[in-house]
């Protein structure tokens, strides 16, 4: 391999915002013999079927990503080596602005807004919300004949071991967040149920949530080192940056470290690989990882990596992850052969406008909004496609609108595979953009706040009924002013808002006023998407 000049094929279509993604791509490995040449396409029948895995960072936004953003104030070398040797997608999506419902829309091919979670995430003690009738994305894998392995975070909730009947909510959680659960309330001896291995894995390693009690390792659907759980102290659980929630005192292993998660995470992921090395079973693994959320808690030896403080040096270590599984799929002689998914469940958290203030790291690449926001940066997210044998065009930037609701049918068109009556109904198959057939994505997409708001995607019109911003009352999720007047933010009195991204792809002027016609189409046609839905969860 040696490293030439840029190697490109670039799709038309919206994307005004990111023709600095162009520049990046400076210096596209290609192999030597075929620098320059266009990629070889592999007839269908000769492809054999990929091992795949899913990338799936946390609170990772698109700006923070140095492929995505030629100003960045960190340095992502590893998934900038992903792009250029697959799609890198400019305008894809998360199924919403923050981790639960996200997490859902992923697994299921589905709005989470369709299911029983319409606004926030779920919180510690929490039940599943995914049905155990509902259809996921591992049994779909199954159905195909693969190993499937789930590592990493969670956050679609358990059947937590009571001892007697689950307390009452307001008993075990201060404020709505704050537990106040204590071990002795549980019988850790007993399964977790609803958990990964009850949604078509065979395997689980990870800590459901990191800020969240069980501080504890989950093996499958039990607690690892379960008699010997205490109660961790909250003031115990110290982190070297920002701590963000740490959602309560509770039950634990002494001595729990929130430091050692994503590097625990990172090695069971390549030992994963390792072991699979000489498989004829093909295999599907979901690596959800918990960085860089907070707690922010890079290690030592990637302190100062980045421009961006203690947050930036934790994207670089989340890169590294990246990085240390691409390696042991090279080593193995694996990564042809393997599809990797890399992606963000939602755009970065509010301390990213503090981020531009202080650092000039801008985690949203000009973007408007934060993790939260039904605005662009809530939800457009790094999405990235690699796939050496299965022809996808080296370094390829892709305008297609694109969400990660569209993994579930794009997974089954690739393996052949029908998708069952009343299964991922919102996802749209990818195939033939991966495959450079000429597809053009997504028609339409509907975003989903975090307050449950949702607005409508469609061509390049955004139309969202209740404004942009999702989040919860209070200073500290709104957008400021010194924000909103860096940017341009031209003054409206309406929150109903429009948005024209072929013309305004930072979406600083409501243009409703101007467009009144388009509004009122784009209103009916989200009310024709989400009216059914809605009557079922109001009981009408």
């Amino acid at each position: 391999m040696r490293c030439t000049g840029q190697i490109l094929h670039v799709k038309s279509g919206p994307g005004k915002i990111f023709a600095a993604v162009l520049a990046i791509f400076l210096a596209a490995c290609v192999d030597a013999s075929s620098a320059g040449a266009a990629p070889n396409q592999p007839e269908e029948a000769s492809i054999q079927r990929p091992n795949v895995i899913i990338i799936l960072a946390d609170d990772l936004g698109l700006g923070d990503v140095s492929a995505y953003n030629s100003n960045s104030k960190i340095s992502t070398p590893n998934i900038d080596a992903l792009a250029r040797r697959g799609i890198l997608f400019t305008d894809g999506h998360s199924g919403s602005t923050v981790c639960t419902p996200s997490r859902y829309a992923l697994l299921t091919g589905e709005y989470a807004w369709r299911g029983p979670l319409r606004d926030g995430v779920l919180m510690p003690w929490d039940p599943p919300i995914i049905s155990p009738k509902q259809d996921t994305l591992a049994e779909l894998f199954v159905r195909a004949g693969y190993e499937t392995a789930h590592i990493g975070k969670w956050h679609l909730g358990f059947l937590w071991p009571w001892r007697g009947e689950q307390p009452d909510r307001n008993d075990i959680l201060e404020g709505g967040w704050i537990s106040t659960a204590t071990s002795d309330l549980f019988d850790w001896s007993r399964p977790l149920l609803g958990g990964p291995v009850d949604h078509g894995f065979d395997s689980y390693f990870g800590d459901d949530v990191p800020n969240f009690p069980p501080y504890a390792w989950i093996e499958d659907d039990h607690i690892q080192h379960a008699d010997i759980l205490t109660d961790v102290p909250r003031s115990l659980l110290i982190t070297t940056g920002y701590s963000g929630g740490i959602h309560g005192s509770g039950p634990g292993e002494p001595g729990w470290r929130l430091d050692a998660v994503t590097p625990a995470l990172q090695q069971r992921a390549v030992d994963f690989i390792r072991d699979r090395d000489s498989a004829e079973r093909p295999w599907f693994l979901n690596l959800w990882l918990t960085s860089p959320h907070t707690p922010i808690v890079p290690l030592p030896e990637f302190d100062g990596s980045s421009s961006a403080g203690t947050y930036g040096d934790y994207v670089v270590q989340t890169d590294a992850a990246v990085g240390a599984v691409v390696d042991a799929l090279e080593a193995t002689g694996q990564l042809d052969n393997t599809l990797i998914w890399l992606t963000s469940d939602n755009g970065p958290e509010t301390f990213s406008y503090r981020l531009y203030r202080r650092f000039q790291h801008d985690g949203v690449a000009g973007l408007r909004g934060v993790k939260g926001d039904a605005w662009e940066g809530g939800h457009r997210v790094p999405f990235i496609a690699s796939w050496p044998a299965g022809g996808l065009a080296e370094g390829q930037v892709e305008a297609a609108l694109v969400s990660q609701i569209d993994i579930y049918a794009t997974m089954a068109e690739l393996l052949g595979l029908v998708v069952p009556e009343g299964a991922a109904r919102d996802s749209v198959s990818l195939a033939g953009l991966l495959r450079g057939k000429g597809d053009t994505g997504r028609d339409a997409l509907v975003y989903h706040a975090a307050n449950g708001n949702l607005g409508l995607r469609a061509g390049n019109w955004v139309y969202l009924p209740d404004g942009g911003f999702g989040r919860g009352s209070g200073a500290m999720w709104e957008e400021p002013q010194w924000i909103r007047d860096l940017r341009g933010v031209v003054p409206h009195n309406g929150t109903e808002a429009l948005y024209d991204l072929s013309d305004d792809p930072t979406e600083l002027n409501n243009v409703i006023d101007e467009f009144p016609v388009v509004a009122a189409r784009l209103r009916e046609q989200l009310d024709s998407l989400t009216s059914a839905d809605e009557r079922m969860l109001s009981g009408e």
